[in-house]
C-alpha cells in the first residue's frame, strides 16, 4: 500500500529559497499524513511559463535540487519535483525524482512539447523514467504527454502500476483532467496521479483539477482550483484484481499473436 500526496499549488516566482521553504512545509505535511510519495506540479521549482527563458537562464536550480534531496532524506519521502533544467544539450521541461534517502532516482524530460513557447524553448526528451516506491512501480510523464495514449500504453507494457503526471493545465483545457486522465487510467489498468498548478502566470490561468484515478477510471480524489494537498491510498491488489477480471494488455497481446 502506498499513500501518495499531490501538491496543487505554485512556487514563488523568481525566489528559489522561498519556493524551497514551501517544498519543506508541504513535505512535512505529507509525511505527517503518512504519505510515501509526494508529487509537485510541472515547473514548480522554477515556474512554468518563463517568458524569454534561454540557456544560462536558470542559475541556482541544481543547488536547489540538492536541497530538495535533503528534504526527501529528512522526511523519508520519495519526492517528484517539476522543474526546468539547463543541460549541455539545451533546456528541458523536466521532473526529477528523489528517494527517501535523498538519492536521485532519475530525471525525465517532457517528450511532447505543447504550443509555440515550449517548442521554441525546450528540447524534447526521449527516454522514460521509472522507479519503485511503496511496492508500486512508478512511471513519469509530464502534462501534454498524457494526451498521447501511446506514451501511457508504453508505461503499462513496461509493468508500471502508477503514472505520476506533473502538469501545468491552463484554461480552457479542463477537459484533459476531467475526461482524458480517467480514460488513461482505465484503458491501461493503472493508477494515474495528475498534479496540476494553481493560480496564474503571465498570460495563463491554471485550472487546478488535480486528481488521482484508479484502474476502472474512477476518481479516488480530486481538487477544485484552489491550492491543496491531495492524498490517496493506492493498493496494488486493486490493480491485480481488475486485470484478473479482464486484462486489456493480455488480450491485446493475444490479438497481436504474441
Amino acid at each position: 500500500m502506498l499513500r501518495i500526496a499531490l501538491w496543487q499549488g505554485a512556487g514563488i516566482a523568481g525566489d528559489l529559497d522561498a519556493t524551497l521553504a514551501e517544498v519543506a512545509r508541504r513535505a512535512d505535511e505529507a509525511r505527517e499524513q503518512g504519505a510515501g510519495l509526494l508529487v509537485f506540479p510541472e515547473g514548480y521549482l522554477t515556474g512554468y511559463h518563463v517568458p524569454g527563458l534561454a540557456p544560462g537562464g536558470l542559475p541556482g536550480v541544481e543547488a536547489a535540487l540538492e536541497q530538495v534531496a535533503d528534504i526527501a532524506a529528512r522526511t523519508g519521502l520519495t519526492i517528484l519535483m517539476g522543474t526546468h533544467l539547463d543541460t549541455p544539450d539545451g533546456l528541458s521541461n523536466a521532473a526529477v525524482a528523489f528517494g527517501p534517502d535523498g538519492r536521485e532516482l532519475g530525471r525525465y524530460a517532457k517528450r511532447m512539447l505543447f504550443g509555440g513557447w515550449e517548442k521554441d524553448t525546450f528540447r524534447p526528451g526521449a527516454a522514460p523514467l521509472r522507479f519503485e516506491c511503496g511496492g508500486l512501480r512508478v512511471g513519469v510523464v509530464i502534462c501534454y504527454d498524457v494526451e498521447f495514449p501511446e506514451l501511457l500504453r508504453a508505461e503499462a507494457e513496461a509493468g508500471v502500476d502508477l503514472v505520476a503526471v506533473p502538469t501545468a493545465l491552463m484554461e480552457p483545457h479542463e477537459r484533459i483532467s476531467r475526461q482524458v486522465v480517467p480514460v488513461r487510467a482505465m484503458e491501461n489498468q493503472v493508477f494515474v496521479a495528475y498534479a496540476n498548478r494553481a493560480g496564474t502566470e503571465p498570460d495563463l490561468r491554471f485550472v487546478g483539477l488535480s486528481r488521482i484515478c484508479g484502474p476502472r477510471g474512477e476518481t479516488l480524489t480530486e481538487a477544485d482550483a484552489a491550492p491543496t494537498l491531495l492524498f490517496a491510498d493506492l493498493d496494488r491488489q486493486v490493480l491485480l484484481d481488475e486485470r484478473a477480471e479482464s486484462s486489456y494488455l493480455a488480450d491485446l497481446a493475444t490479438a497481436r499473436g504474441a
